[in-house]
């Protein structure tokens, strides 16, 4: 076997300690419930609640000083709401609606309406509906997803229009994107401080 081989096998095992992969279960972290899947194969699952938030990631690892570092799968950037059509109705309120991909109405996303007169603010309904008073022509829309702590920038939105629908990613608003993220290696715990410097996370190998 050539020189050049062994050098690769070799810098693969090194990448990739055997027995590191395997399923770690966030440990004592209070209000919180968290898994780091490492596959044998360089890539991960990482999945994390909080309240009624569901986070998750998805990339690869690998293992540098001590450390499992995970990185999250590229991707082209989607933004959590799109609007889908709008147009203009003889009513008299400015209507947004908020619709899953499959045209399901989404209840309980605040919106907030900047019109000529000033800012408006409404939650969608069961229909997943919020409507405003037709003072003044709308100007631009953002929303709030208070679970998740997400508050968009402004869309602009056609004045003359009074008809609004946006289609919500919810894949996207709940999506950790992780950019060599270290979790230190003790034995078969991988400790990290995603939170912050305060805030220690143990991650402890499942058997």
């Amino acid at each position: 076997m050539c020189r050049a081989l062994l050098f690769v096998i070799a810098a693969a095992a090194m990448a990739q300690p055997a027995g590191l992969s395997g399923r770690y279960t966030l440990q004592q972290f209070r209000e919180v419930g968290s898994e780091l899947l490492l596959k044998p194969d360089g890539n991960f699952e990482f999945m994390l609640a909080y309240g009624a938030a569901d986070y998750w990631a998805k990339g690869t690892w690998r293992v540098q000083e001590q450390a499992v570092i995970l990185n999250s799968t590229p991707r082209a950037e989607t933004p959590p709401f799109r609007l889908v059509r709008s147009s203009a109705q003889a009513t008299a309120a400015i209507r947004v609606r908020m619709q899953a991909p499959n045209g399901r109405a989404v209840p309980n996303i605040d919106v907030t309406l900047l019109t000529a007169s000033g800012k408006l603010k409404a939650r969608t309904d069961t229909d997943g509906v919020a409507l405003f008073a037709k003072e003044a022509p709308a100007r631009s829309v953002a929303f709030s997803v208070r679970v998740y702590h997400l508050d968009t920038e402004p869309i602009a939105l056609n004045a003359e229009h009074t008809d609004f629908t946006f289609e919500i990613n919810a894949q996207a608003i709940a999506e950790l994107r992780f950019t060599d993220e270290r979790f230190s290696i003790n034995g078969e715990t991988l400790t990290t401080y995603y939170w912050g410097p305060d805030q220690e996370m143990r991650y402890v190998k499942g058997r």
